[in-house]
């Protein structure tokens, strides 16, 4: 399977939630509806750059709406950490075995994408040094599951303490990050672990700088969304505009030196603060009934699904072949490309809602789904000759 853009994808939702974690009944509507729209902006994205026809793709406008989308990753990653610190923590044992158990899911989901051939043994005989270095490229669900297990073994290190040690570390990663990306430490590493520590071989998302946003969505989740709404709003509003001014000062400080769109703490400030305004605005929307905001809360429940059934129909991947719509790559105009998006919404609504009440009707039943399906696709992987 070849190249694909992998843009976010937040934190997995497939299995009944803990008793520390909160459960889709205690979760407020707009964490769910901030989530749900970066994934719709996402899969507006990757529905434009892969079906407009290149010269439209050369318009004036369609440049433009790419600077909005670079914020579509990094929401994903901060909306991934929010809902993670949630619970208040550190988690019990049995809690954190259950997050740790999903979070390799969605490990192992985000290297499932990448796969050339649903054959181990001819992956590891046949795979050219491309594939190879797509197959182990650090996208979204990698640089999630990796920074969340970390804040799983941070809290347990530290235990109460853990959101000034997530800070001290998010700050870390910021700083060190332009200085990682000029370096040349990712050669000294073995091939499946260079690719976190920058983009020299082509990951999208490498621990540094992207690592921070997951970090700091982690924070403001334990921070804000347990207290009450006077408060959150108060401190985020102060947060978002800090840090806007924060990241305009270190882009003009930074010009020339660092490149504002890779791995410079510009861009990083700045991205968080808008992200923090726009969780607001997101939030006055679903306390006043703004239409479309409770499909939107739907698509952001089912976040993981959304993200690996929309890439599925768009390229086709290693369980289903080729899809039907790589034939419209680079083929639509304008309206040919919104029509397909308005084509893709309810199929993917209609996922996410059957899955959903799937969980919430037959809890069990659901999780031995996802069981089987894995165990079916392993065997597949390790059993398959070529």
């Amino acid at each position: 399977m070849g190249a694909r853009p992998v843009d976010l994808v937040p934190e997995l939702d497939l299995s009944t939630p803990s008793p520390e974690a909160p459960s889709p009944k205690r979760r407020e509507l707009y964490i769910d509806a901030f989530r749900g729209l970066m994934a719709l902006v996402m899969v507006q994205g990757h529905l434009f750059d892969s079906l407009l026809d290149p010269a439209v793709r050369n318009e004036p406008w369609y440049l433009f709406q790419l600077m909005f989308h670079g914020s579509t990753a990094p929401g994903f990653l901060f909306a991934s950490g929010f809902v993670a610190g949630l619970p208040r923590a550190p988690l019990s044992l049995r809690a954190s075995l259950r997050r740790t158990r999903r979070l390799l899911f969605v490990l192992g989901v985000g290297y499932s994408l990448h796969l050339p051939w649903l054959s181990l043994w001819k992956t590891l005989n046949e795979a050219s040094p491309r594939q190879r270095e797509i197959l182990f490229s650090c996208d979204a669900l990698q640089v999630i599951a990796v920074t969340q297990l970390f804040v799983i073994l941070l809290q347990w290190a530290v235990g109460r303490r853990w959101t000034l040690a997530a800070a001290a570390v998010a700050l870390a990663v910021i700083a060190a990050a332009p200085g990682i990306w000029a370096s040349d430490l990712a050669s000294l590493l073995p091939e499946p672990l260079a690719p976190y520590l920058d983009n020299s071989t082509g990951s999208r998302f490498p621990v540094f700088p992207y690592a921070a946003f997951v970090l700091a969505g982690t924070l403001a989740g334990a921070t804000l969304g347990r207290v009450e709404p006077r408060v959150r709003h108060r401190r985020a509003l102060g947060a978002g505009l800090g840090l806007l001014v924060l990241g305009t000062g270190l882009a003009l400080a930074l010009e020339g030196w660092v490149d504002y769109w890779g791995p410079s703490p510009a861009y990083v400030f700045v991205r968080l603060g808008g992200l923090l305004l726009l969780l607001l605005l997101v939030e006055a929307a679903s306390r006043g009934g703004m239409p479309g905001i409770r499909p939107l809360a739907l698509l952001g429940h089912e976040t993981l699904l959304v993200y690996v059934l929309h890439l599925y129909l768009l390229f086709g991947g290693i369980v289903i072949g080729h899809s039907p719509m790589s034939r419209l790559h680079d083929q639509l105009g304008l309206p040919g490309a919104l029509g397909a998006l308005v084509l893709m919404l309810p199929v993917l609504l209609a996922a996410a809602w059957l899955w959903r009440t799937a969980k919430q009707r037959a809890p069990q039943q659901a999780q031995l789904a996802l069981l089987f399906l894995t165990t079916w696709v392993l065997w597949e992987f390790v059993t398959r000759p070529w």
